[in-house]
């Protein structure tokens, strides 16, 4: 019954926000409701309300003319029957099945983000029983939380070696090849959640064949015979055909600043240019896109990266410098103090580790040594820095260790 698979799709999207036993039965326009359901012709509508009077529901006809039908109501004592029609949920079963999805993860041990992934179960426990949805993961589709939160595990409790094909890593971990390109985008704000930083699959090693670059600032793309010059105001994106087709790109900027945060930084700084003199690209561990950008890009532009400060913030400096073959200049990068800052954990002490035993990474060593020793990341998120101060390069006064303008 078409009428009667419309009626439910309504109900839930009336109902289903709620945790709380409903004190209202649930009421619909019949009329409307069969146009709804796609009934048009007399003779369905008829039959539609010969159903109807054989099921635990209410017609309701008009005061004044009984014979036809104003309303349809589902009693609030055959709620239980209507989902079970369907198989539906009512929302306090649905919340109770996503905790008990939540607890189960909660007593895995992840042996390499202990501390994020006990960090990430307790918020979802804490939002879904208010109950919030925390996206991706959503309170009332405990069969998808636990679909993300396995996957998500699967791919953190492993090391994968640089360029995994896409397909080849969905396979390892149990699915078929294609699984995982269908979900990236689900589990890269999954992953956000988790490391509390944008993250793309290819921050893991997996090499995926979406990537794009965001970028604001002058570009030309060169081709075997033709030009393409760029020059949008403010973000502006490019796909890895498009930089895969260039045979090299130039910029008439004086130089290039990769930022970590797109959401915010990035694009505070994009309408900070005014003169346009710096090409700004926004990356976290560089994908694919980024990688072609600098591999295509004139080798005597000077590049400057401005990310976060802590153990990661600071590993993906190290990244773009064993990618970008060029000198990679930290900007407004230095550890700095705060009260209550966050203290170090199992996995930023093996990144420092590596951190200072790297040669390339040499200049930094004091920001390492002062975070180390207060053990913890300090003020480290580079929004803190507030928006820019001026409308063009360097954009913010000129900052001494402690954080304080000069």
């Amino acid at each position: 019954m078409r009428w009667l698979q419309t009626l439910h799709e309504q109900w839930m999207t009336a109902r289903k926000r709620r945790v709380a036993s409903s004190v209202r039965a649930f009421r619909r326009d019949w009329e409307t409701l069969l146009d709804d359901a796609g009934l048009t012709s007399a003779e369905e509508r008829q039959a539609a309300q010969r159903d109807a009077e054989k099921l635990p529901l209410k017609l309701i006809p008009f005061r004044h003319k009984p014979r036809f039908i104003d309303k349809i109501e589902v009693p609030l004592e055959s709620e239980a029957w209507l989902h079970a029609q369907f198989g539906s949920q009512t929302g306090a079963e649905a919340q109770q099945a996503a905790l008990a999805v939540v607890e189960r993860f909660a007593a895995k041990s992840h042996p390499l983000l202990p501390e994020a992934w006990n960090a990430l179960l307790s918020r979802l426990k804490a939002e879904f029983a208010l109950p919030h949805a925390v996206e991706p993961f959503r309170w009332r589709e405990a069969n998808r939380v636990e679909e993300l939160l396995k996957l998500l595990f699967d791919l953190t409790t492993r090391e994968w070696p640089e360029g995994t094909l896409i397909r080849d890593a969905s396979t390892q971990i149990g699915r078929d090849s294609k699984y995982l390109e269908a979900q990236q985008s689900f589990i890269e704000r999954a992953l956000e959640l988790l490391v509390g930083r944008e993250t793309p699959l290819e921050a893991l090693g997996i090499q995926t064949s979406n990537s794009v670059l965001h970028y604001s600032g002058p570009l030309v793309l060169h081709f075997a015979d033709h030009s393409k010059p760029l020059d949008l105001r403010f973000e502006s994106t490019l796909s890895v055909a498009e930089l895969e087709r260039a045979t090299h790109l130039t910029t008439t900027a004086q130089r290039l600043l990769t930022v970590e945060n797109r959401k915010t930084t990035f694009l505070q700084l994009t309408r900070a240019d005014a003169i346009r003199s710096t090409l700004i690209v926004a990356t976290s561990f560089p994908t694919q896109a980024v990688r072609l950008l600098l591999q295509k890009l004139q080798p005597n532009l000077p590049h400057h990266h401005f990310g976060d400060t802590d153990p990661a913030g600071w590993d993906i400096l190290r990244k773009l410098r064993e990618v970008s073959g060029r000198t990679v200049h930290p900007f407004h990068m230095h550890w700095r103090p705060q009260a209550n800052a966050s203290p170090l954990t199992r996995r930023d002490y093996l990144i420092l580790t590596r951190l200072f035993s790297n040669p390339s990474m040499a200049d930094c060593r004091a920001a390492f040594e002062d975070m180390n020793a207060a053990g913890t990341k300090g003020d480290y998120e580079q929004e803190t820095h507030g928006p820019p101060e001026l409308e063009a390069w360097p954009f913010y006064h000129a900052l001494d260790r402690g954080g304080q303008t000069l």
